[in-house]
């Protein structure tokens, strides 16, 4: 029988194996904290499951699903997941800590990224998603709250509670849809099945973010960010960026195509798509070339 919990864990509370050390952050669906594992010492990122969802049967096994994808696959551009279970009535995920920041706070802190830098990071989530994919899984829910960078800025997407398998049920109520809509590719707005496309579409929404400071279709209500994802072209997100070549707005603004097949179709074609889109270019001749 599930105990009754009535509050948040709270800092130095034990769950399983962990205890509780500082709050990192939350979400729709769980709290992270910073835990220390016994008897061993060993410092993870734990995600507890909200008190409001844990009778709710849809949630727990989606929130479940999250530790089996990340078991399917190790990658250095993924979170790894160490341990899943439950304790006093509480369900919990812990995940390899990563002492760092989000690409969100980056974002927030420091504005948009200079050219190297974005590159560097697509092509790192980049990786990490080409490695979901090729094991038949879908992340849904790809965004800069998702992206951890450690000390060195090297980036790793977590976060696999909304991941997708061929092997899983697809957990969703009539008319429900998962996600964030600043990155929620059009196909899923409408409601077709979640696939690599739609995860490489939301990649490009963190491109474009990255360059421009905020997400495409940024400072407008729920509802006309979900149209403008269905019938709007996305701005340029390079205006006003001297050091962007303009080749880099057409390759963002090509994987945010509303047609999934006009997408490149992988999300290492999309990193690549980039590379080339930002190399110098021969004023005489026109031709792009090597630095």
């Amino acid at each position: 029988m599930r105990q009754s919990r009535g509050m948040e864990p709270h800092i130095g509370q034990r769950l399983g194996s962990y205890r509780l050390e500082a709050w990192l952050g939350e979400g729709a669906v769980g709290i992270v904290y910073r835990a220390v594992r016994e008897p061993d010492g060993a410092i993870v990122a734990l995600k507890i499951l909200r008190d409001e969802l844990t009778d709710d049967e849809v949630f727990r096994r989606r929130f479940t699903h999250e530790a089996k994808a990340a078991t399917e696959v190790e990658h250095r551009n993924l979170v790894r997941v160490l341990d899943a279970g439950e304790s006093g009535g509480r369900f919990y995920l812990a995940a390899r800590y990563v002492d760092g920041r989000s690409l969100a706070d980056r974002l927030g802190a420091d504005g948009p990224l200079p050219l190297p830098g974005m590159l560097r990071l697509v092509t790192e989530v980049g990786s990490g998603l080409q490695a979901l994919h090729e094991r038949g899984l879908v992340h849904r829910d790809v965004k800069p709250s998702n992206v951890l960078l450690d000390a060195d800025g090297t980036a790793a997407l977590g976060d696999f509670g909304l991941a997708k398998g061929r092997a899983y049920t697809v957990l969703t109520r009539p008319g429900q849809v998962l996600g964030t809509l600043d990155y929620l590719a059009p196909e899923l707005i409408r409601g077709a099945p979640a696939g690599p496309a739609s995860d490489i579409y939301a990649l490009g929404c963190v491109a474009f973010e990255c360059l421009a400071g905020t997400p495409p279709f940024a400072g407008r209500s729920v509802l006309q960010v979900g149209v403008a994802h269905l019938q709007e072209e996305p701005p340029d997100p390079v205006a006003g960026r001297s050091d962007v070549p303009s080749a880099v707005s057409w390759a963002v603004r090509r994987v945010l195509a509303k047609d999934p097949g006009r997408r490149p179709q992988t999300a290492l074609a999309f990193s690549r798509m980039l590379q080339v889109a930002a190399e110098p270019v021969d004023r005489e001749g026109g031709a792009r070339c090597s630095p």
